[in-house]
């Protein structure tokens, strides 16, 4: 694999170093999300909710990835992923339910269902299929492969893996490989995808491949193996047991369905 791991090497020791101290995340700045969520509620300022849960949901993945990466505690890396796909459903039960939101993708609004993939992939690292569905939806290609409908998936995809609308979407163009199960190709799409991200590893290092590690978890569920050894993407980690959740809940839950539930009574009026 051409590219240096310099950059990486440093960030994952820093991350070595703040775990001797137990830091995994940063519990100030979700402190502050949760205030700043709790203030949106209190002010009825409905159109800012979805932005402070997507707020909230990237800070429990990024505390999942770095417990995986680390193999600190794999059980804490799921817990972490479970409250985010927690948060995540909420979410999309709002975008449902046709709330407003400011959340935007290089300045234009966030397509949800477009791009589930950025939320549903916690659920799918947590092993929790049924939270991913109710993120993808069961008309979407990241449906299809969770549900194992590979007919669908390769349906909704293009005819060709290089194909104008996929063609610069590694993992796109692993998900096509999935459905098509083909293993050659599947990992000579996420090679592709390694040396894209190490060509931007000296502005802006990946340590921890989340949506390349999802990926070979799908993949491992047709049948399909990674052949690749390399320090972004510990696939040796992945597993396919379920934690305990029955602690484990978002402590603003019941407050959003609330909201959402009043949406629906006004719908219905």
């Amino acid at each position: 694999m051409s590219y240096s791991t310099k950059n990486i090497d440093a960030k994952i020791k820093q991350y070595h170093e703040n775990a001797k101290h137990g830091l995994y995340a940063n519990t100030d700045y979700k402190e502050l999300l949760y205030q700043r969520l709790d203030k949106r509620i209190a002010e009825q300022s409905y159109d800012w909710i979805i932005n402070s849960l997507c707020d909230l949901f990237f800070e429990y993945t990024g505390c999942g990835d770095i417990r995986m990466q680390l193999d600190a505690d794999r059980a804490a890396a799921k817990e972490s992923y479970y409250i985010a796909a927690l948060i995540g459903v909420l979410c999309y039960e709002m975008i449902e339910k046709g709330f407003s939101h400011h959340v935007l993708d290089s300045g234009y609004p966030f397509d949800f269902k477009k791009n589930n993939f950025s939320f549903s992939k916690a659920a799918i690292l947590a092993n929790e299929y049924e939270l991913a569905l109710k993120m993808t939806g069961t008309d979407t290609v990241e449906g299809a492969l969770v549900s194992h409908n590979y007919p669908l998936a390769c349906a909704l995809l293009p005819k060709s893996p290089e194909d104008v609308t996929i063609g610069t979407d590694e993992i796109r163009q692993c998900m096509w490989a999935i459905a098509h199960e083909d293993e050659k190709l599947f990992n000579k799409y996420l090679e592709k995808r390694i040396k894209m991200l190490r060509r931007y590893a000296p502005i802006s290092p990946t340590t921890f491949d989340s949506w390349g590690l999802t990926a070979i978890k799908l993949a491992q569920q047709r049948g399909i193996q990674c052949n690749l050894n390399v320090i972004e993407l510990p696939y040796q980690f992945l597993d396919d047991h379920r934690i305990d959740t029955s602690g484990l809940t978002f402590p603003k839950a019941e407050q959003i369905r609330s909201i959402i539930g009043e949406k629906e009574s006004q719908m219905k009026g």
